[in-house]
């Protein structure tokens, strides 16, 4: 015959007397804890839990869960460059360099409309798929892309309004 404990609850009332398996199934419900007051056979003596070496085991910190497959020997690479998400990359990039274009303008507003575009893909393909990664950079490439078409529109219709002072070549 196995050994009978009795439990006290938190709110410190007393279960059982419960059987050995049944107790180990408490604990796998997490209706016990380490610090939970247990009394052996009626012994008069309340102990903690985690002291019973037949329960030791079932308080055993579990191994640590694998890395999905996906991520093992990515270390953490993808957050910083999103190789996994092309286009909020790309956008990111051409977001940049739409920036370089303003001491060129017209060849500025080249990158900074399709940095929007992948901007915008890559943004949908990382609420599709969190392991892509690349959400700064797909709002980088938004916003910059955004940002740079809006200036260079803007300077478009400044220049064009405008005349332009005499050259001399």
């Amino acid at each position: 015959m196995s050994q009978q404990y009795k439990i006290k609850g938190t709110d410190g009332a007393e279960y059982g007397p419960v059987s050995t398996e049944e107790l180990q199934h408490w604990i796998a419900q997490n209706r016990c804890t380490r610090e939970s007051l247990v009394e052996v056979d009626g012994s008069g003596e309340w102990v903690l839990l985690a002291t019973l070496p037949e329960f030791q085991d079932a308080f055993a910190a579990p191994p640590p869960a694998p890395a999905p497959a996906s991520a093992q020997g990515d270390s953490g690479i993808s957050t910083v460059i999103p190789y996994k998400n092309v286009p909020a990359l790309v956008g990111y990039y051409l977001a940049v360099f739409s920036g370089l274009g303003l001491l060129c303008p017209p060849a500025g507003f080249l990158p900074a409309l399709p940095a929007l575009i992948l901007g915008i893909i890559g943004l949908k393909k990382v609420k599709a798929n969190p392991e892509a990664k690349g959400t700064v950079h797909a709002w980088i490439g938004i916003l910059g892309g955004a940002f740079f078409c809006i200036v260079f529109i803007l300077m478009i219709v400044l220049f064009s309004t405008r005349e332009l002072p005499f050259l001399p070549f």
